[in-house]
């Protein structure tokens, strides 16, 4: 049986997909194997183009973690990539993800002290991150800016109740929502990487995408 792909929006510039949890986005350099990348080739070959530094990975423009389902965006010709990128380099491309958060971790080494609080249910969660543990499978939040990466990433948490949050980025950084949940005090739900409770899935979902669009502000949701 085929594998397929949702595909949440389109036109004749821009496709959407639903990504399905424990599949890969893009695959790494030389490896062969099912991504959402290779699956959505299949009705839409045109993302295959290497129009980005990494040509393996296509026309994709953002990647999700592999146990993270949610909306993944691919464009469709060269114009509509370069466009976007250029929106994601100036944090012109807004992510939701909501969460099911634990409530509590398990002590973690190289975590600093968590310095932010909530007010009216929001937070405003900001570092930049180094790896961590072996070969950098995981990172820690740093509260400066460090050498060779001048950015520091921020999460908006809203706090929907004490078991779920819906997080705000804009251009992320690898394992952010996940490792900024943990620093919280409240991993995600099978998150065992970063202390969250256990269960079979990462209940961790991206619901919505949003940017300035064909001269108005398009919003892609589930």
């Amino acid at each position: 049986m085929q594998k397929t792909i949702d595909v949440i929006y389109k036109d004749d510039d821009l496709v959407a997909f639903y990504k399905p949890k424990n599949l890969p986005t893009v695959p790494l350099k030389g490896q062969e194997c099912d991504t959402l990348l290779s699956l959505g080739a299949k009705a839409f070959p045109e993302i295959l183009s290497p129009y980005g530094k990494n040509p393996w990975e296509g026309t994709i423009l953002h990647r999700l973690d592999t146990p993270t389902s949610g909306i993944v965006l691919a464009a469709r010709n060269k114009e509509t990539y370069q466009y976007l990128v250029s929106l994601q380099n100036i944090d012109k491309i807004e992510k939701k993800y909501k969460a099911e958060i634990s409530e509590g971790r398990k002590e973690l080494p190289g975590f600093e002290p968590f310095p932010y609080s909530s007010s009216d249910g929001k937070l405003s969660i900001i570092s930049s991150f180094r790896s961590f543990g072996p070969k950098g499978a995981s990172v820690r939040p740093v509260l400066s800016k460090r050498k060779g990466d001048e950015r520091l990433y921020k999460t908006e948490v809203e706090i929907l109740s004490s078991k779920s949050v819906v997080c705000t980025i804009t251009r992320g950084f690898r394992h952010q929502i996940r490792c900024h949940l943990s620093w919280f005090g409240h991993p995600i739900v099978g998150d065992s990487r970063y202390g969250g409770e256990e269960n079979d899935f990462l209940l961790l979902e991206a619901v919505s995408v949003s940017f300035p669009y064909k001269n108005e502000k398009l919003e892609i949701s589930i």
